[in-house]
């Protein structure tokens, strides 16, 4: 086995990902003809969703065979979306190739990978594509990378224009380039290099000539401790500067070995670092999870060090249980090659793993290890979601399992206080690829609708209360009698029940059957039967009967006392208040803001990252519905948003008004 180069495709939403990957298997002869997004027959994007959006929704991996080295490719979506798949994709990755559309430059989404990236510091190289297109004017692009990136950037090959087409690349590293532009973008490039190392430094400024081997070799330091970002350029649709990547990534890249070691933890919770070499014991990382209809659940696991073979076994170190290992593939696209033997660096598929999921850790049983987790980010949209036909919630249950362990960005759960079912994702196209999934790919159809806000209730002042509950249907009767004393607590301290019962006024094994009776009471307020909170109830007196005296009496005593004290203590109804993180260009920040004060939010922070403007604010949940399309209309496309709650606030009287009369109209049976 020789080098093997472990490379992440990541970018913007249609900057090219795709066709780059398609251009790279091509003029490396591991495809025989090129794919094209509009025909749905490229080799990343098979997935039958994918063919018909034209988009990747789905991380991929492919692999280039060059003698005895491989290059693995793991294709990433650029949608925002699906920033679980982009996530996958860098756990997945030694190095990152970040691709930037010329015609775009770099975007909010561009932005968004490279801290993604810098967070897990990857070494990255930058790849500017769609360099064929009209009227690109590359000193401008140099320019914009050279003032985001802080001066790392170092190019490599610079683009050759004829007649205003795309006719080349030249590579600067190879020989000193004619164009004016070039030459002065070559000697930037060159100090950034050459200050790597004094011993460089010191020979480029006598004048003498830099080999390739000297650059190549201070270049792959460069690149692991994130001192440079070499650029590349060209097209990936005409397949212009493709072969020059190829030989970059074997020539200039560092390989898995080449890597510092991986860290995780040991059983004892201390942490323990494994190197990257084959003879080293087994460990990896499960990147992702897909159920196939017809093959079941395919594992797609990342090799960090040693040997893992077909047919053999590992320990989920994570869960702390072994699992067979059947036959590996690696996958090229979705045509499967079969492996005897994956080594470090290389992302194989496995069929069947009985327990294991996303982001597991496996090893050698003999010496266990676990990496870290990657953070999930919260879905910033929710839905409620119930099956079409009745009779197949089972079936729908089954579903939910299998789509939320193939994709971590999904949630869905039941919300006890509408009893609904809601899902929840990153966007409106997540949501809706999620529930066509439903259908298309486990066969069960539902009905999406705009899930209900869990509004609560709570009370401002304090109050007490007689709750008396007396019955005689001849034999033996039910008797509970209490009086309660109810105060506001602070906002989220949830409840407390305070016993100050002296004497045996209410005898001891009654008095958790109070609370129980407040506790059900509380799940519907007096306004509008939302769940009330944050209050304190202390009980104080009471009476009982020898022989009527119940623990279901006692409970329907402390139900109704806390009814009447809550009815007399200035009721008010909450909501919850999320925290609303939104990028987008500068120049739509006045309509941003906008339209969070339209909502009755409030800015928190305002933040700029390169041409991209971060706007944090909190805004009621209620006001969020359809947010996802607005800001995309007010953006032209290009503003993202991330949403996850923060807290429960007072609802404005006039609107707590109609949300209270819905709520009575809807109870008579009117709405």
């Amino acid at each position: 086995m020789g080098k093997v180069y472990n490379v992440g495709i990541f970018g913007n939403n249609k900057s090219g990902k795709t066709i780059l990957v398609e251009a790279l298997l091509y003029k490396s002869g591991m495809i025989d003809r090129m794919g094209d997004i509009n025909q749905g027959n490229t080799t990343m994007d098979y997935d039958e969703e994918e063919i018909n959006r034209l988009m990747s929704i789905n991380l991929s991996t492919g692999f280039i065979k060059k003698k005895e080295d491989i290059i693995y490719l793991i294709d990433t979506p650029g949608y925002m979306d699906f920033i679980g798949e982009q996530i996958s994709g860098i756990e997945g990755s030694d190095c990152a190739i970040l691709n930037i559309s010329a015609e775009g430059g770099i975007e909010v989404g561009t932005e968004k990978m490279w801290e993604l990236l810098k967070e897990k510091n990857k070494p990255v190289v930058i790849f500017i594509n769609k360099l064929d297109l009209p009227e690109i004017d590359f000193g401008k692009i140099w320019s914009e990378l050279e003032e985001f990136f802080e001066k790392k950037v170092v190019l490599v090959n610079y683009p050759e224009f004829e007649n205003g087409k795309l006719k080349g690349v030249i590579n600067l590293l190879e020989k000193n380039p004619a164009p004016e532009e070039a030459q002065k973008i070559f000697q930037s490039s060159m100090d950034t290099i050459a200050e790597l190392d004094d011993a460089l430094m010191e020979k480029y400024l006598e004048g003498e000539e830099l080999k390739k081997e000297e650059i190549a070799t201070h270049m792959k330091k460069g690149i692991v401790e994130g001192k440079i970002i070499p650029v590349l350029c060209g097209s990936g649709l005409n397949q212009i500067g493709i072969e020059e990547l190829i030989d970059f990534i074997l020539n200039f890249m560092p390989s898995t070995d080449e890597l510092p070691p991986v860290k995780g933890e040991g059983p004892d919770g201390n942490e323990i670092e494994r190197e990257r070499k084959e003879d080293a014991p087994l460990s990896g990382k499960i990147i992702k999870t897909v159920f196939d209809p017809f093959a079941g659940r395919l594992s797609y696991l990342r090799v960090f060090s040693g040997k893992l073979s077909s047919n053999s076994q590992f320990l989920n170190s994570t869960k702390n249980i072994k699992e067979r290992v059947g036959q590996l593939y690696r996958m090229q696209g979705k045509k499967q090659e079969p492996v005897d033997v994956a080594y470090p660096g290389e992302v194989v598929a496995v069929a069947k793993l009985s327990s294991s999921q996303t982001f597991d850790s496996f090893s050698d049983p003999n010496s266990p290890i676990v990496f870290p987790k990657p953070k999930i980010p919260e879905g910033a949209v929710s839905y409620s979601i119930a099956p079409k036909v009745k009779g197949t919630e089972d079936k729908l249950g089954n579903a939910i399992n299998r789509i939320t362990e193939e994709d971590l960005t999904i949630r869905v759960f039941r919300d006890d206080e509408t009893g609904e079912t809601i899902i929840s994702g990153m966007g409106d196209l997540h949501i809706d690829i999620s529930v066509s999934k439903f259908k298309n790919k486990f066969g069960v159809e539902v009905e999406k609708g705009i899930p209900k806000i869990a509004y609560k209730e709570t009370i401002t002042t304090s109050a007490q209360a007689e709750g008396k509950y007396k019955r005689q249907t001849g034999g033996r009767g039910q008797y509970g009698h209490c009086f309660i004393k109810i105060e506001p607590l602070p906002r989220g301290a949830g409840f407390e029940f305070v016993d100050q019962i002296v004497g045996g006024v209410i005898p001891r094994q009654f008095i958790p059957s109070v609370e129980k009776g407040v506790r059900e009471a509380m799940k519907k307020g007096v306004l509008a039967n939302y769940p009330i909170v944050d209050i304190k109830v202390t009980l104080y007196d009471g009476s009982y009967h020898s022989v009527d005296s119940s623990d279901i009496a006692f409970q329907i005593a402390g139900s109704m006392a806390l009814q009447k004290a809550v009815q007399q203590a200035n009721p008010i109804l909450l909501e919850p208040i999320v925290n609303v993180e939104i990028r987008a260009p500068q120049e739509f920040v006045g309509d941003i803001i906008g339209t969070i004060n339209s909502k009755r939010g409030k800015v928190l922070d305002m933040t700029i990252s390169g041409k991209t403007q971060i706007v944090k604010a909190q805004v009621p949940l209620a006001e969020m519905a359809n947010y996802t399309n607005e800001l995309r209309s007010i953006t032209s496309g290009k503003g993202t948003y991330t949403m996850e709650f923060s807290h429960y606030e007072v609802v404005p009287s006039h609107i707590a008004q109609k949300i209270i009369e819905q709520r009575k109209e809807k109870k008579e049976g009117k709405d």
